[in-house]
């Protein structure tokens, strides 16, 4: 139809701004009752943080309403609908939380806590950490605990699953369509963006690192969003080593985590300095902090 603004324009109930996890579900989910249309800037949805995410899956992480919803995803994760993707979303993994001797009191915290929504997470003995991960220097680790449950998630599978059947649905996914201007007139948003002009009643704002702006754009107040950058890079595994069955490893203090990737070892400092939007890439000193956040921690017989 033509629109208020003398060109032709593209109408549904639901307009979706960013193409990532969040856009992509949301459109998968609502294109079931109502017609849909994602809008996403790059030439395809999975640039930013969807395309870079750590693919793990756990119920022990973030805060209460976090760690609700993960525990809520779980059942359509482990059995998602027929014909939703074409290989399984989640295999084992579990996590291995170590702590020093000066971090015995936090670790012992964060399982208390943690069992008030897993309670499958579980104490073990540093001998049985080593023996999971045998890399682990045997003077570091003073205490343990045990995610049974967290799993490797095929973020790539889910994301195209959701994106799909979308399409499936109903639902149209528009790539290289930056939005480049919001206006309410009467009761629709109309979206100006560089594959022409959207409209819709309900507007739903998945921009990621992007939504204060996009929220700007619509007059909308931003409730104060900060994009941060976080650091994560591949080392080769140690010679000898079958790292397969390893879990992932992270530290009771938050300052690094790794786990197998690919045959190679998957590493993060566990940063998150804040950052304008951006195609963000790894800081070269985070990096260098992250090699020696590991090194620090395994033994040196096994320099891999």
């Amino acid at each position: 139809m033509k629109s208020p603004f003398g060109a032709s324009i593209q109408e549904a109930d639901i307009a979706i701004i960013g193409g990532g996890i969040a856009g992509a579900s949301a459109a998968y989910e609502l294109a079931a009752v109502s017609s849909v249309i994602l809008l996403e800037r790059e030439s395809h949805c999975d640039c930013h943080s969807t395309g870079r995410s750590a693919a793990s899956f756990t119920e022990n992480y973030g805060n209460g309403i976090i760690r609700r919803l993960a525990i809520a995803s779980r059942s359509f994760l482990e059995a998602p609908p027929e014909g939703f993707c074409d290989h399984p979303l989640m295999l084992a993994r579990g996590m291995l939380t170590i702590a020093r001797q000066d971090q015995l009191g936090r670790l012992e915290e964060e399982l208390e806590r943690a069992r008030q929504f897993v309670p499958s997470i579980h104490r073990v003995s540093p001998g049985e950490a080593l023996a999971r991960v045998p890399v682990l220097r045997s003077d570091y680790v003073a205490g343990a605990i045990v995610e049974p449950g967290c799993r490797e998630i095929d973020v790539n599978e889910l994301h195209q699953g959701f994106l799909r059947n979308a399409r499936k649905r109903g639902g149209r996914i528009v790539t290289n369509a930056g939005v480049e201007a919001i206006e309410r007139h009467k009761d629709r948003w109309i979206l100006q963006t560089s594959q022409g002009l959207f409209a819709a009643p309900i507007l739903v704002n998945s921009a990621g690192a992007w939504a204060d702006r996009i929220a700007a754009l619509a007059k909308v107040a931003p409730i104060g969003l900060v994009p941060k950058r976080r650091t994560a890079f591949h080392v080769a595994a140690p010679d000898g080593l079958s790292i397969a069955g390893w879990p992932l490893v992270n530290d009771a203090g938050e300052e690094f985590y790794f786990k197998p990737d690919a045959g190679r070892i998957f590493v993060s400092p566990a940063d998150a300095t804040p950052s304008e939007p951006t195609d963000a890439y790894p800081d070269d000193f985070d990096v260098a902090v992250g090699v020696d956040r590991l090194q620090a921690r395994r033994r040196s017989t096994c320099a891999g």
